[in-house]
């Protein structure tokens, strides 16, 4: 089934290069109507919307009273911001061909875009009865009451949608977000487990009872769940992706691995399940093999950020951080906005002795995502070794505010507070330390040795190690 899609893919690939070569050599080739709707969802799926809307205008030419590549254009228009165009072109084939689901569904989709959502749920439950794919209108009605902001609406229909399509993977994503914001875990638990009553053969069901388990942090009761659903069907892809993410968040990497690779046997490689594998590998610390999958992630994708990430988490790792920082760039210029790709382009600049930029890049992971306690720690690292005591305490007062029960902040915070003869201030800080946890208090001996010959630090810490406050 694989390899039927993987020649699919390239079979189209082959059709738009041709496509596209006889535009830019001014031939008029000819190609079927079926061929040339293959090359613009070709487009389509390929995110690149102002291509598709060349070839659908293009297509149209050929075959002005063509129904589907009217819709497809419709949806192209739509995608490149030219929604009242799109809108009229839909309304216009819905009145010549009535009743037909894709473009009711197109066009009750454009109508919520435009901002008309009851009139595009009206319509669409008006057209419910006569639905041959009742999960997708079940769906798009969920989608637009979630819109409407009628959340037990949304939820009713999801609901309906997945029971007509047991793993209709965009409704049960969609109940899972619901139910993460409503906090309603108990009432989506039951609703799986009524489906596992009727049927325990269900492996749909164990499966969507495993995604609900791993969204609440029960991850061996996932791992359970998910279990059961493969002993019910050995080749449910995305079971065995999800249990090797479960054996992930338990530190179970080689069994994660053995998932991951189920994963593969089942649907072959992609960029995800293969950038997954070579997380695994990296776990393990068997680096060679992780930078393998990783590239061959990077390969099959080449805008799968997650990726370029991993190759450099992997030279970070070999200690070749100018590859490092090249692969960190990568993942960046695809999306700048992840906090993680950002530390690890700040610990590699920071190992070539880029102070600067490491600092930039600290901070702008803090911007992210604050409450990463080794950025506020590495910063701060930063500034200390360059006596730049002041800019030292200021990050770790962030990161406390941030994370008000992390000892070691409070730690490293007395250490950078001598250092800048805020002594009595220093105490405050260290009496709450060793309140949070005594035991860390090591950590002022690792940062300044010459602390253990202060006749008040050690003091205090005495009283604490006997149980009484200092007075």
């Amino acid at each position: 089934m694989t390899g039927d899609f993987e020649n699919e893919w390239n079979n189209d690939k082959e059709l738009v290069e041709r496509f596209e070569n006889s535009l830019k050599a001014n031939l008029d080739l000819y190609f079927e109507e079926e061929e040339l709707e293959d090359i613009i969802r070709f487009y389509f799926e390929n995110q690149k919307f102002l291509k598709a809307l060349r070839a659908s205008s293009h297509a149209l030419e050929k075959f002005p009273f063509s129904i589907e590549i009217k819709l497809l254009k419709a949806q192209c228009l739509i995608f490149n911001d030219e929604l009242e165009e799109g809108l009229e072109l839909l309304e216009n084939i819905n009145n010549i061909s009535p009743n037909n689901e894709e473009i009711i569904l197109a066009l009750t989709n454009a109508m919520m875009i435009s901002g008309s959502i009851k009139e595009a749920i009206a319509m669409l439950e008006e057209f419910l009865p006569l639905a041959e794919d009742k999960a997708e209108v079940f769906y798009s009605l969920g989608t637009f009451y979630r819109a409407d902001e009628n959340t037990e609406k949304a939820v009713y229909y999801y609901k309906e949608c997945v029971k007509v399509k047991i793993n209709h993977e965009d409704a049960l994503f969609q109940l899972a977000m619901i139910t993460e914001e409503e906090g309603s875990f108990n009432e989506i638990l039951e609703f799986y487990q009524e489906f596992i009553d009727q049927d325990p053969y269900s492996a749909g069901a164990w499966y969507n009872l495993g995604v609900v388990y791993n969204r609440l942090g029960r991850f061996e009761d996932a791992i359970k769940a998910y279990d059961y659903a493969l002993i019910i069907d050995d080749t449910f892809a995305s079971a065995y992706f999800n249990l090797g993410n479960a054996y992930m968040n338990t530190e179970q990497f080689e069994l994660a691995l053995e998932a991951y690779q189920n994963t593969i046997n089942c649907e072959g490689t992609n960029s995800e399940n293969c950038c997954y594998m070579g997380a695994a590998y990296e776990k393990l610390g068997q680096i060679d093999q992780a930078f393998k999958y990783f590239k061959k992630s990077a390969k099959l994708d080449p805008e799968y950020e997650d990726a370029w990430f991993g190759l450099g988490m992997c030279m970070l790792k070999k200690e070749k951080f100018f590859e490092a920082i090249h692969y960190f760039k990568k993942a960046l210029k695809l999306s700048d906005d992840n906090a993680n790709y950002w530390v690890g382009l700040a610990d590699a600049e920071y190992q070539l002795g880029n102070l600067h930029a490491s600092s930039e890049a600290y901070e702008e992971a803090i911007n992210l995502e604050p409450g990463i306690v080794e950025t506020y720690i590495n910063l701060s690292i930063i500034y200390f070794d360059q006596n730049r005591f002041e800019e030292a305490e200021d990050v770790i007062k962030e990161g406390i505010e941030e994370l008000p029960e992390n000892s070691e902040l409070y730690y490293r915070l007395v250490v950078y507070l001598i250092k800048a003869g805020k002594y009595k201030e220093a105490f405050t800080y260290l009496e709450n330390a060793l309140t949070l946890d005594f035991e860390k208090h090591t950590i002022l001996y690792d940062l300044m040795p010459e602390v253990k010959h202060q006749k008040a630090i050690f003091k205090i810490i005495s009283q604490f190690k006997e149980g009484s406050s200092p007075s």
